[in-house]
């Protein structure tokens, strides 16, 4: 009786967990095996793949539009992490020292949704030279030489691109939400041991939030070096090449070349710089002092 049980308990549980394995595997490492097939084929959708062994890659590494985008894609990313990843977390330990209701008033804020493909396109407009609200606010005070080309000049497109995400994405609320648990014991006996405000930001809350900061940074790295959207809707990969990322270059390759093999190796060469700097990441910036 009690083998049937596990017997029945055994095939229980790997018929809840199939449904749950087709997906992943037809939806997640089914791509990804098939992308290492088609980056050493020519392969185009109008006609037959074609075995072509490192071709690929080898025009991927000579062609000078990649160096380019990985430059924009690694250019983005340090602004996005120093802006939009590093800055909250200083906000949301500031706003934990505000009263009660400023918190909760912060909170709603951050946890309204935000349509972030809407959120672009509206930022574009705010952007135009002429009708733009960046550029309207200094007209209406007859500062008209103040205007900028913000998506029209190859230095300032970049950093435009970044400035949304310090409103569409809003990881404060997920650090005020861990700050509530830290045991308010822990800052009582830094009182009592005399501590600084920024000693006590440096021994007690930075600490408790180093799990979270890892985590996030490691989502962090990922979405920066994968960025998409924002240069495609914005820009248009434009001023010239100045804001086309590795991401949107594979876009290029594929549905505006047609050539899936190129584009294809290009990914497979993105997957594997993510890949290394996930890898540095965690080996460098544990998620305990401990480790």
């Amino acid at each position: 009786m009690t083998g049937r049980s596990i017997s029945y308990k055994h095939l229980s549980a790997w018929l809840f967990t199939l449904p749950g394995l087709f997906v992943q595997f037809f939806f997640g490492w089914f791509p990804i095996l098939f992308a290492f097939f088609v980056g050493f084929q020519q392969y185009y959708l109008v006609k037959p793949p074609e075995f072509v062994g490192t071709a690929n890659f080898r025009e991927v590494f000579s062609d000078p539009l990649v160096l380019t985008a990985l430059w924009n894609t690694f250019y983005y990313a340090f602004l996005a992490i120093g802006l939009t990843f590093i800055i909250p977390i200083f906000v949301s330990i500031l706003l934990m020292e505000m009263a009660a209701r400023t918190i909760r008033i912060m909170m709603l804020l951050w946890f309204i949704p935000v349509a972030s493909t809407a959120g672009i396109a509206i930022w574009k407009y705010m952007y135009n030279p002429t009708l733009g609200l960046m550029n309207g606010i200094p007209t209406l005070f007859g500062m008209e030489r103040w205007g900028i080309k913000w998506l029209d000049d190859p230095s300032l497109a970049m950093i435009s691109l970044v400035l949304p995400g310090l409103i569409l994405f809003g990881p404060g609320l997920i650090y005020i939400a861990a700050l509530q648990n830290v045991p308010e014991e822990l800052y009582e006996a830094a009182d009592l041991e005399g501590a600084s405000f920024f000693r006590k930001i440096r021994l007690v809350t930075l600490p408790r939030l180093r799990p979270i900061i890892a985590m996030m940074l490691l989502f962090s790295i990922i979405g920066s070096m994968q960025v998409f959207e924002l240069p495609f809707i914005m820009t248009g990969g434009g001023p010239g090449y100045a804001t086309t990322t590795v991401v949107m270059y594979v876009y290029n390759l594929a549905f505006g070349a047609y050539n899936l093999g190129k584009a294809t190796a290009l990914a497979i060469v993105l997957f594997f710089i993510i890949m290394t700097l996930i890898i540095i990441q965690r080996r460098f910036f544990k998620e305990n002092l401990d480790d």
